[in-house]
């Protein structure tokens, strides 16, 4: 549970109120994940959008039911609620007004993407007197990102990891483990923080490792009105919700490369919600992303270990779901042309992947190089016109990165050369591999939702296949960072 999202939870009462009335006018209650939570106590969520509809609605089902717990959530400061209405309820406000009250709200209001829990603590840390729009602003350009208050959060968030890896975790743990690790590692490679995770970071992969092996298998039949839980599921999650489509795959792109591209973008003037979801194992492009574009897990591919049929298997899924194939659009970069009766569009960026291969200054670098290249506004224009276009804007990975360590290579003998991965190597069926198990630090992967006739090897914790003792950003193993992964929904102005 994060800091602010608790401070909402208590400022709701919810041990005591069952029936709340929420004025959430800047949607903290819901981006804090307080309301995720509420719901989890068994609160039932109503919007209240429309004062006759809800009149109605009341009239029938809540007046004379003081039993049912509720929180009637206001999002829209315009809309009138009655006199009665309010008096029935617990009203409780957490608009940035309320919750901050020395920082001014407009120009809070012009970050939409920040972390909300660094801010409280920057806050709770702040005892000066109320700043105008301008000091406002340098409060969370400079004062926020202090090293008292960026190790603070990490010293809280970790310790949060910490406890959630004693208990029995299901898949929406992992994917909150996920966010908040990937939120510890921004801290700490952006320079913020001066914190040692390297412990950490052993205990979350060790855990995950363990779990994986247990459940992956399970993954595929599971379903949420969150997200896709698995990348091969994105497709189907966007036929659900839209029907003029543009997906935006950026290649290799982590949890924390998203996170910054989000924190380095405070002029990204769209609402967007952030969910996680499984990539295929192992993490590498040709098996990840066939299954995005393709909608099917890759035993079902004809070719697992290529991406020579990938634009033909994006257009095949639209096809087969109602679409033209006119209708539908398949192309790489950051400029794309699309033809004016398109209605779904594919795109490929493969800026964060060739970044990585080239990467010398390991997950430091990264960090560096995203944040300039998503202030360099190429990310943002893409997004703005295919909005303006009508589309309804997605953004996935088809896996994350890791900083690995070399620890040599081994022989080729029976190795698919297509498929090998610094972090991964597929081998023929017929192939003798207890050499390299024995030589290396890896382990045998069973092969979930993979063609059966190969044998999988990946790297264990943070090692990889290259040169001993050199440091590299890769993909292609099993640890959280390069299988849980961020889809987004871009919602316009």
């Amino acid at each position: 549970m994060g800091l602010l999202s608790q401070y909402i939870l208590d400022k709701m009462a919810l041990d005591y109120e069952s029936q709340i009335l929420l004025f959430d006018y800047d949607g903290l209650a819901k981006r804090s994940g307080a309301l995720r939570i509420a719901d989890k106590e068994g609160f039932q969520i109503i919007e209240y959008t429309d004062p006759e509809e809800f009149r109605y609605f009341y009239e029938l089902k809540l007046r004379d039911n003081s039993k049912i717990k509720i929180i009637v959530r206001v999002t829209d400061e315009k809309i009138y609620v009655p006199y009665d209405i309010r008096k029935r309820y617990y009203n409780v406000f957490v608009d940035y007004a309320s919750v901050f009250p020395r920082l001014d709200p407009v120009e809070l209001k012009k970050f939409r993407h920040i972390d909300l829990d660094l801010l409280y603590i920057a806050y709770q840390n702040y005892f000066g007197d109320i700043l105008g729009p301008k000091a406002t602003r340098k409060f969370i350009e400079e004062e926020m990102f202090s090293k008292r208050n960026a190790d603070e959060f990490v010293d809280i968030v970790c310790g949060r990891i910490e406890r959630c890896l004693k208990e029995k975790l299901s898949y929406r743990d992992w994917f909150e483990t996920a966010r908040d690790w990937a939120r510890v590692r921004l801290m700490v490679d952006g320079g913020f923080s001066g914190k040692d995770v390297k412990q950490l970071f052993a205990k979350i992969n060790g855990s995950f490792k363990v779990w994986m092996l247990e459940n992956y298998g399970l993954l595929s039949a599971s379903t949420s009105v969150e997200g896709p839980v698995m990348v091969h599921k994105i497709n189907d999650y966007m036929l659900s919700k839209s029907q003029k489509i543009a997906l935006i795959v950026i290649d290799g792109m982590s949890l924390e490369n998203w996170f910054t591209v989000l924190a380095s973008c405070p002029d990204l003037e769209y609402d967007i919600e952030t969910v996680c979801c499984f990539a295929m194992v192992p993490t590498v492009t040709p098996v990840s992303r066939q299954s995005i574009f393709s909608g099917k897990l890759p035993v079902s591919h004809n070719d697992a270990f290529s991406l020579k049929d990938e634009e033909k298997e994006w257009v095949e899924y639209w096809v087969s779901n109602g679409y033209r194939e006119s209708d539908v659009y398949f192309g790489r970069g950051m400029e794309v042309d699309l033809p004016h009766n398109i209605k779904v569009a594919g795109i490929v960026v493969n800026f964060i992947d060739d970044l990585m291969h080239g990467q010398i200054q390991g997950q430091k670098g990264m960090y560096w190089d995203i944040a300039h290249w998503a202030r360099s506004g190429q990310l943002k224009m893409l997004i703005g016109n295919l909005i303006k276009r009508g589309f309804d804007v997605y953004i996935a990975s088809d896996h994350g990165n890791i900083e690995a360590i070399g620890q040599g290579r081994p022989k080729n003998e029976g190795v698919l050369t297509e498929m090998t991965s610094l972090r991964a190597r597929v081998y023929q069926d017929f192939a003798m591999t207890e050499e390299v198990e024995a030589k290396f630090r890896v382990f045998r992967y069973p092969g979930t939702y993979m063609p059966k006739d190969y044998r999988y090897i990946i790297c264990d914790e943070d090692t990889a296949f290259g040169t001993k003792g050199q440091s590299y950003v890769c993909h292609g193993g099993m640890s959280i960072e390069e299988v849980i992964v961020p889809f987004a929904r871009i919602k316009g102005m």
